[in-house]
């Protein structure tokens, strides 16, 4: 039993990296897979040696949402939310249980290549829909700031359903990954990805994750290249030109950035309102409740009610009526829901994440980190499953990388 369930660890791994093209109950069935082939490893071989300390203070987030939802007067409306943050716990047991050979570099690398074909192939079929269901006429159809190709993806594509701010936050770690090949191995065939990623990510219209890959592929050009100082500025420019071109061509993208400065100072009012002004009106009655709930905040499982409430209370709009917006900040969501002592906790585990990133010699590893933590102040992140899945996913592949580069180090030294 040992012997086969190490020849199934690949497979099922790379499973698991799936993830963005299956339906969340089908990835939720790829971990139990995995889960279930990791307890035969370990009875089989007898091998408990690596739990860690570590492995629990990667687990903290569950933790603050059970005892918060434990010591609730409604446990049955807390338990979605220990729900969503199962995988909190899950994943880095899980991980830390599977032999670190599983995560040399050649396994990583092929982890990331099943991540980065699935997104391919995502990316091929979103623009094959979209000029298959959409009428010509339409193609340069801006409605409220919304392109008619962020439409169709968001509203109208349900063959498989990614938030465009999850999947452009993968498409960020992929198309890194490809940039690094091609500056660091010269392996030219990895364009095709990163201009592939690039247009999709631009065609989506995500504001920061469109701006965070610009800057990131432009950094990355200068500090992970091996080229000469004139091959580096060419290939910087050319890139920068790319990407001009390709935001000229593209219909909404002036008007979702000018949306910022426009719409920022503006409340929603009756149905006059953006994903700018709605999320400032997020941002505001999240702050009109934490003054008031500072110390224990008002619960998991009555926060939704409690900002419907604020919302309903200031201001005259229906922003709010079809659709239940959380905090749109995971940060928030944390404090709104536990209180002073949850936060510190949270920041606690972010800042022990740091500490492993900066520690770390993967530079992969530090670009989803800054991503995902930037990312968490305009999005609940962590709470739907694409997002804590993808993030401790690659959380713990890093993790396991770091030691198995640590032990190269001390074998050859």
């Amino acid at each position: 039993m040992k012997n086969i369930s190490l020849k199934l660890f690949p497979f099922l791994i790379s499973l698991v990296f799936l993830l963005p093209i299956l339906k969340e109950n089908l990835s939720s069935f790829s971990v139990i897979l995995l889960f279930i082939n990791t307890i035969i490893y370990v009875i089989s071989s007898r091998d408990y040696t690596n739990f860690k300390f570590q492995t629990l203070m990667l687990t903290i987030p569950f933790w603050i949402v059970l005892l918060n939802s434990v010591c609730s007067d409604n446990f049955k409306n807390s338990a979605t939310h220990i729900q969503h943050s199962i995988l909190f716990l899950i994943m880095p047991v899980l991980f830390s249980a599977i032999p670190n050979e599983f995560f040399n570099k050649n396994k990583i690398n092929l982890y990331i290549s099943v991540l980065k074909n699935t997104c391919l192939i995502i990316s091929i079929v979103y623009v094959v829909s979209f000029f298959i269901n959409v009428p010509s006429w339409q193609y340069n159809v801006v409605f409220n700031n919304e392109s008619r190709f962020r439409y169709h993806i968001y509203n109208d594509f349900k063959l498989f359903v990614i938030h465009p701010t999850y999947f452009t936050a993968i498409l960020i770690l992929c198309s890194a990954h490809s940039l690094d090949l091609f500056l660091r191995e010269k392996k030219y065939f990895q364009l095709i990805y990163v201009f592939c990623f690039l247009l999709i990510t631009i065609l989506l219209l995500t504001k920061l994750n469109l701006v965070f890959m610009i800057l990131l592929l432009t950094l990355m050009v200068f500090i992970r290249s091996i080229y000469k100082l004139k091959t580096k500025l060419l290939f910087a420019f050319s890139l920068i030109g790319l990407i001009l071109t390709f935001s000229f061509f593209t219909p909404g993208i002036k008007d979702r950035f000018l949306e910022v400065y426009e719409s920022y100072s503006l409340r929603p009012k009756d149905d006059a309102y953006d994903s700018t002004n709605v999320r400032k009106a997020i941002f505001d009655s999240s702050i009109i409740i934490a003054k008031e709930n500072w110390f224990f905040g008002v619960g998991f499982e009555n926060l939704q009610n409690k900002l419907n409430t604020v919302y309903k209370e200031t201001y005259k709009s229906s922003f709010y009526v079809n659709h239940n917006y959380m905090t749109h900040n995971y940060y928030f969501y944390i404090f709104l829901s536990s209180g002073i002592f949850g936060l510190f906790f949270y920041l606690f585990y972010i800042a022990n994440i740091i500490k492993i990133c900066l520690k770390s010699n993967v530079f992969l590893f530090k670009v989803i980190a800054l991503n995902a933590l930037i990312i968490c102040f305009i999005e609940d992140y962590f709470y739907r499953q694409y997002g804590i899945l993808y993030f401790n996913l690659m959380l713990m592949c890093f993790i396991k990388y770091s030691e198995n580069i640590k032990k190269e180090v001390l074998i050859t030294n």
